[in-house]
């Protein structure tokens, strides 16, 4: 069986919030009756549930809102919502949509019955056959015609380019605007990347989900297919780089396995080569459009969560362009401490003042616990930033040949390196921002619940 890991605050309706209140009274007016057990999920993306009568009997809706304003993605909401409607026409199992809330904006859909994680089914067989169901539901999705999914928006890519580019390339975009004023370049690396290697003989495009091996079981029934605000039209083989991301966090067995099955579903062939390119592209453009959070956070918005994410997903993509490139990705020491903050208990009695607030307000319980972990972060920056400062401006000078004495000074002169280089020179950018994300990585160990992600690496791909 499955366990629900997800955070929820009971709601008051006798109370709404100016937040809840939209939510709550579009529930009553669409339904024609008093939503019940109407709760907020405490998640990183704020969504609500609710049971209501549908056809006569309770049933339980799920009410997806949006990223929040910072957040760039290349699909709408609203498109998001078209996208279970064209799988609902085809008999792919999902959500099944009731509609849009306008204001928040928010998808109102089917509570499917079950829960994540196939991993936690204990039955060997169970867990095997729930695996292949979903496998099943994918083959099901790719054999859509994507013009389906055109008519809802979605851009229909022609060459096999364009199919190799259609996620990223909206991505590069996003990002670029968004760093217009300040140099990154990690993102502009990635970017450069994948615009130079983009595979050129992958020419059959089908509906990706793009954050695959998001599904829904109930026993050992697969429920079906969950959560699309990535997808696009594109190669179906890049749904197998999406599971290695997902594989980090919910378990999906022997992904060869999985490719092997899905190959004599379609008779479609799933090159090596194929899926370390959209590793690469997946993760590193995820990273991509979650880097400018970082800098213009919103007040609801769990930062470290946020910057666990970030770090993660840019490790894997770089994992992606390593395995591309037949190199391996060197060890880098640890950090030494070297304190930058005069007083080294005040980190500690930020997060102290957090952790030692009573209170039975859930909300208030989150942000605060949040806002600790926060200050764990905190702490090991002040503990460890001047040694890490030190290595990320030798290592700027070491790749570039020019003096820096700052961080934007280092980020500006790799940045304008990363824009004149070659080819050839891959290989070092890789190793250079394998040490700096190491690094990055090495200060949020032991920082809240998504700490695991600092120990995890994309399962290796098997011929």
């Amino acid at each position: 069986m499955g366990t629900d890991t997800i955070a929820r605050m009971t709601i008051d309706t006798a109370a709404l919030s100016d937040v809840d209140r939209p939510v709550y009274e579009w529930l009553r007016d669409h339904f024609g009756c008093e939503p019940q057990n109407f709760c907020r999920q405490l998640r990183w993306r704020i969504s609500w549930e609710a049971d209501v009568m549908i056809d006569g009997r309770l049933q339980g809706v799920l009410v997806r809102g949006a990223r929040g304003k910072s957040a760039r993605y290349p699909m709408t909401l609203h498109q998001e919502a078209q996208v279970h409607h064209v799988m609902e026409r085809h008999g792919v199992l999902a959500p099944k949509v009731y509609g849009m809330i306008e204001d928040p904006v928010a998808i109102v859909m089917e509570r499917l019955d079950g829960t994540i994680n196939s991993e936690l089914i204990e039955d060997p067989a169970a867990r095997a056959k729930v695996r292949r169901e979903f496998i099943n539901a994918l083959a099901k999705l790719h054999a859509i015609p994507v013009e389906e999914f055109g008519a809802i928006g979605l851009a229909v890519p022609k060459s096999a380019r364009e199919i190799a580019l259609s996620l990223y390339k909206p991505c590069i975009d996003i990002v670029r605007a968004a760093f217009a004023d300040r140099p990154f370049p990690l993102t502009e690396f990635y970017a450069r990347w994948l615009e130079k290697n983009a595979p050129e003989d992958r020419d059959r495009p089908g509906f990706v989900t793009a954050d695959a091996g998001q599904f829904l079981y109930d026993g050992d029934r697969f429920t079906g297919l969950i959560d699309f605000e990535v997808s696009y039209i594109g190669d179906p083989a890049a749904e197998f780089a999406g599971m290695r991301l997902r594989d980090t966090t919910e378990p999906l067995g022997d992904i060869s396995e999985l490719r092997r099955y899905y190959e004599s579903l379609t008779g479609d062939s799933i090159p090596y080569r194929a899926i370390a390119y959209h590793s690469a592209g997946f993760a590193g453009t995820n990273s991509m459009l979650m880097w400018p959070m970082m800098y213009e956070p919103e007040v609801q918005n769990d930062y470290v969560a946020y910057l666990q994410f970030c770090v993660a997903t840019s490790r894997w993509g770089l994992q992606g362009i390593a395995e591309s490139l037949g190199v391996t990705l060197d060890a880098v020491a640890d950090p030494l401490p070297n304190p930058t903050v005069p007083y080294e208990a005040a980190p500690g009695q930020l997060i102290n003042m957090m952790t030692s607030w009573e209170t039975g307000d859930t909300a208030l319980r989150f942000h605060l616990d949040s806002a600790a972990v926060l200050g764990t972060y905190l702490q090991r920056c002040a503990i460890y930033g001047g040694s890490i400062l030190a290595a990320d401006l030798a290592d700027a000078e070491a790749l570039t040949g020019k003096r820096v004495a700052t961080r934007l000074e280092a980020d500006a002169a790799v940045d304008a390196f990363v824009r004149s280089a070659g080819p050839d020179q891959d290989a070092a950018l890789v190793a250079h921002f394998n040490r700096w994300l190491t690094r990055q990585n090495f200060l949020l160990k032991g920082c809240g619940s998504q700490s695991y992600l600092t120990a995890t690496t994309l399962q290796p791909i098997r011929e």
